[in-house]
């Protein structure tokens, strides 16, 4: 058995994964004593914890450490982001000293540190995106909401202005919502599809999928890889290959609702059954584990 609190050591907000993983963890009971400036473990009982958990939060300023040499128990870091933020990540690793570095994608980047990684993806933040609505009662046929940001998204621009121009006079589309969160679940649960397309060069996998399958809606997504770490093409969501594959499955699947809809709910029952942060919660739990034998 291992102790029943857990430090965690980032910029919370409201929405983002690291709150998320927190709900996670309080509600398989544990405690957890949240540092979000600084933190100096010479203050700290650590003998208290289970262990120091990490977590990137790159819209706050970082945790601060003092003293971490006299943490004698595991510290874990969990990155979320890729090749943008890997020369800050790699000083957080020197910063932090962690034991491990949970990585939520782009496992192609472990060798840049020099400790143990393992892939701990994101998860379904049941609080806010969570909808069974059948698609057939869905106001929008197709939605995107993101970024189409010159330097990154050149292709994903291409591809929506190809939906808008292929489909605007036969579904009702939804490709330039600027919304957020709860606006943003809300826009997921009245739409049929959710189209997800990654940046041009940084290929990572992203919230959207987590998000869109969470609101039952059929995801149709670009690869990247550790997706089929997670999910099964056509049988949780649908992958496309170019743009004109996209473009004719959007049509297949608005004209196949049937299929469409078995789908979107097995990808929304995998996720309720196997990818809530409660699950995230209990894997943690078992890599602590691992690392307190050591």
């Amino acid at each position: 058995m291992i102790k029943n609190k857990i430090l965690m050591c980032y910029g919370k907000t409201s929405y983002t994964p690291g709150r998320y993983l927190e709900d996670g963890l309080k509600s398989i009971g544990l405690t957890v004593d949240l540092f979000q400036n600084e933190i100096d473990f010479k203050d700290i009982d650590t003998s208290e914890y289970c262990a120091v958990l990490f977590v990137e939060s790159p819209s706050r300023p970082i945790v601060k450490t003092k003293n971490i040499e006299l943490v004698d128990i595991p510290k874990l870091f969990w990155i979320h982001h890729g090749e943008n933020r890997l020369k800050t990540n790699m000083k957080l690793v020197e910063m932090y000293k962690p034991d491990i570095i949970l990585m939520a994608h782009s496992l192609h980047l472990a060798n840049n540190f020099s400790v143990p990684t393992r892939f701990f993806p994101f998860g379904m933040a049941q609080d806010i995106f969570d909808c069974s609505r059948e698609l057939k009662e869905r106001v929008y046929d197709v939605a995107f909401v993101g970024s189409r940001h010159q330097e990154y998204y050149q292709e994903r621009t291409k591809a929506l202005n190809a939906i808008q121009k292929q489909f605007e006079n036969k579904y009702q589309l939804s490709l330039n919502s600027h919304v957020f969160l709860n606006e943003l679940a809300q826009q997921y649960s009245k739409s049929k599809i959710v189209v997800n397309h990654t940046a041009d060069q940084i290929k990572s996998l992203n919230m959207r999928i987590f998000e869109g399958m969470s609101c039952g809606s059929l995801v149709i997504t670009d690869y990247v890889p550790g997706q089929e770490k997670l999910f099964i093409d056509n049988q949780h969501y649908v992958i496309y290959n170019n743009h004109n594959e996209l473009l004719e499955k959007i049509d297949y699947y608005l004209n196949h609702l049937d299929e469409a809809q078995k789908i979107a709910s097995n990808g929304y029952n995998h996720l309720k059954s196997t990818h809530k942060y409660t699950n995230r919660a209990y894997q943690l739990i078992e890599i602590i584990k691992e690392f307190s034998k050591s």
